[in-house]
C-alpha cells in the first residue's frame, strides 16, 4: 500500500511541477514529493520480494517517470501535445500500479512447500482456528520446541502451510492474517543452500612438502598464512590451565563421522546427520577440525588432542536446500546440545525486516555462550543484503585469497558490524569416504574463523561474540582490502591476547 501510494504522488507531483505556476506551490511540492519518494522506497523495503526484483521495479518505475517528465517538458516547451503528454501520464501511472511489485515473481521468493510461513502469536489471545479456517491454509503446526523456553519466545512460533499460487494471493494471505488477533510478526520461510562460486579448482593433491606430520598439509597455502606452527607451538608450551574442550557444530549437510581425518575429533548429537550425501559439511568439518599430526591427510587449527570437538546437524538436505525454519531449528538443537560455536556456510538474499526469527536464534544461542559465525555469501555484492550474514550478533566472514585480496565472489562485509576474512580459494579439505578435495568460497572461510574461537571459547569459555570480534580485529592483519574484507584472522596473535602473553 505504500508503494502504491508513494508511485501515484511522485506521479501527481511531476505533473504538479510543470503546470503549476503559482509561487506558493514550491513551497509545498518538495515536501509533498520527498515524502512520496519516502513512502514509496519505505514500501518497497517492507516487502518480501527478492533484491534482484526490487531493484527491477526501481529502475522500471524511474525509467517510466524520467520518460514522462521529457514528454512534459517538450510539450510545455513547445506548448503542443500537452493532452498527449497528460494521457501518457496517466496511462504510465496506471500500467505500473498494474504491474504491482511481485505480481508474478511469486516463485521468486522461493517458498518452502510444506510450510511457507513462520509466524510468531501470543498464545495468551490467539485462536488458531482463525488461521485454520483460511480457505488458502492447509495445516498449522509449532515450529520449534527449545529446550529452555522461559529464556525465548521460539516455542511461540507456528509454521504455515498455505496453498497459495499467485503473489496477489499471498499479499492477501498475509493481510489476513496480519489482522488475527494474537498474531505478532509473520516471516516468510525462504529457501537457502550454501551456492558455491563456480572458479577453476586444483585437480588433486600433488604432494607439495608437508607443513606438518600430515602429507597432504603442503598443499594447504592457508596454513602458512594462518601460522600454524606458531599456533601449534603456543598450544603445545601452554598448560592451558582454564581449558574446557568446547562443541563446534557444523549446521549443514552432515559430517562423514567414519573419514580417517575426523573420526577422533568427532562426537555424535545427531544421529541423522553423521553421514554427508553431498560433500560440503565434510569439507566445511576438515577445514575446522582435520586431526592433526596423525600422519593423514591434511591439517587444521585444532590441536592433535583435540581442544574441541566437531559435530554436526544436517539443515541442508540432500539437494543442498534448507529454509529458515531448518537452520533456526538447527541453531536451537546445537544450543540445546552443548555448542560453544555454530558455524553456517549457507545463506542467500534475504531482507533484513524479515529476520526476526534469526535474531531471535542468536539470541537464545548468546544467552548460552554460543558464539554464531555465519558465511558473508559468494555474490560479489553487499553481505547487508544476505541472510544470516546480516543478523545482529554473528560473526560475518568473507574469503581471500593467496595474496590476501579478496575473493572475486566474495560478498563485501563493509556495511556488517563484525566481519573478519579467512582463506576461501582453493581450499584444500576432507570428503566423504576419506577422500580429498578443493572447493571455494566463503563456506570454506567460515570453519576456519569458527576453529579459531572454539580454541579460544576452549581456553576462555566466558568470552562473548563482541569479546572475540574486538580480538580477531585487534589482532587481525590488514588484507589488500581491508574495508571489504574486514581484518585477515592471525590465531597465535588471538590466543596470545587471550594469554597475556608478551
Amino acid at each position: 500500500m505504500l508503494y502504491h501510494f508513494g508511485l501515484l504522488f511522485i506521479q501527481i507531483c511531476l505533473f504538479w511541477r510543470f503546470f503549476g505556476k503559482e509561487k506558493w506551490n514550491y513551497f509545498i511540492f518538495w515536501p509533498i514529493f520527498l515524502l512520496s519518494v519516502v513512502l514509496y522506497f519505505t514500501g518497497l523495503a517492507m516487502d518480501t520480494i527478492n533484491m534482484s526484483d526490487r531493484l527491477f521495479f526501481i529502475s522500471r518505475d524511474f525509467l517510466t517517470i524520467s520518460l514522462s517528465a521529457a514528454f512534459l517538458f517538450i510539450a510545455i516547451r513547445f506548448g503542443r501535445f500537452i493532452l498527449p503528454a497528460a494521457l501518457l501520464l496517466a496511462l504510465g501511472t496506471i500500467s505500473l500500479h498494474y504491474y504491482l511489485p511481485g505480481k508474478f515473481t511469486f516463485q521468486s521468493l522461493q517458498l518452502e512447500n510444506s510450510a511457507e510461513i513462520i509466524m510468531l502469536v501470543n498464545m495468551d489471545s490467539f485462536n488458531p482456528l482463525k488461521v485454520s479456517n483460511i480457505k488458502t491454509v492447509v495445516n498449522v503446526s509449532n515450529a520449534f520446541y527449545p529446550e529452555r523456553y522461559n529464556s525465548t519466545d521460539l516455542d511461540e512460533y507456528l509454521k504455515v502451510d498455505v496453498n497459495v499460487n499467485t503473489y496477489n494471493d499471498w499479499k492477501s494471505l498475509l493481510s489476513r492474517l496480519n489482522k488475527i488477533k494474537g498474531v505478532i510478526h509473520i516471516e516468510p520461510n525462504n529457501i537457502y543452500d550454501y551456492h558455491l562460486p563456480y572458479n577453476k579448482l586444483p585437480e588433486g593433491p600433488n604432494l607439495k612438502p608437508p607443513i606438518t606430520k600430515d602429507p597432504l598439509s603442503g598443499n594447504q597455502w592457508a596454513l602458512n598464512k594462518l601460522n600454524i606452527v606458531g599456533l601449534n607451538d603456543i598450544l603445545s608450551k601452554e598448560k592451558l590451565s582454564r581449558r574446557k574442550k568446547g562443541l563446534l557444530v557444523i549446521l549443514d549437510t552432515g559430517i562423514d563421522k567414519n573419514h580417517e581425518d575426523l573420526s577422533s575429533h568427532f562426537t555424535s548429537i545427531s544421529t541423522g546427520a553423521d553421514m554427508d550425501p553431498k560433500g560440503h559439511g565434510t569439507h566445511c568439518a576438515g577445514i575446522a577440525s582435520a586431526v592433526t599430526g596423525n600422519n593423514l591427510g591434511i591439517a587444521s587449527l585444532n590441536s592433535s588432542e583435540g581442544l574441541f570437538n566437531v559435530s554436526s546437524i544436517r539443515v541442508l538436505n540432500a539437494a543442498g536446500y534448507g529454509t529458515k525454519e531448518t537452520i533456526v531449528d538447527g541453531i536451537i538443537e546445537a544450543v540445546d546440545k552443548g555448542a560453544t560455536v555454530i558455524s553456517l556456510s549457507l545463506g542467500g538474499p534475504g531482507n533484513p525486516i524479515h529476520h526476526r526469527i534469526y535474531k531471535k536464534a542468536v539470541a537464545y544461542a548468546a544467552s548460552k555462550g554460543c558464539i554464531v559465525v555465519v558465511a558473508a555469501g559468494n555474490s560479489n555484492r553487499n553481505a547487508k543484503e544476505f541472510s544470516p550474514a546480516n543478523v545482529s550478533g554473528v560473526i560475518a566472514v568473507s574469503a581471500v585469497d593467496e595474496n590476501l585480496s579478496k575473493a572475486s565472489f566474495s560478498n563485501k562485509v563493509s556495511d556488517i558490524k563484525m566481519a573478519v576474512s579467512a582463506p576461501g580459494v582453493n581450499i584444500l579439505s576432507t570428503l566423504p569416504h576419506n577422500q580429498y578435495g578443493f572447493l571455494s568460497g566463503t563456506s570454506m572461510s567460515t570453519p576456519y574463523v569458527a576453529s579459531l574461537i572454539a580454541i579460544m571459547k576452549s581456553i576462555n569459555p566466558d568470552l562473548s561474540t563482541k569479546d572475540i570480534y574486538l580480538i580477531l580485529e585487534k589482532t587481525g592483519e590488514d588484507t589488500q582490502n581491508t574495508l571489504q574484507t574486514g581484518k585477515f584472522i592471525q590465531p597465535k596473535r588471538a590466543l596470545e591476547n587471550i594469554l597475556k602473553i608478551k
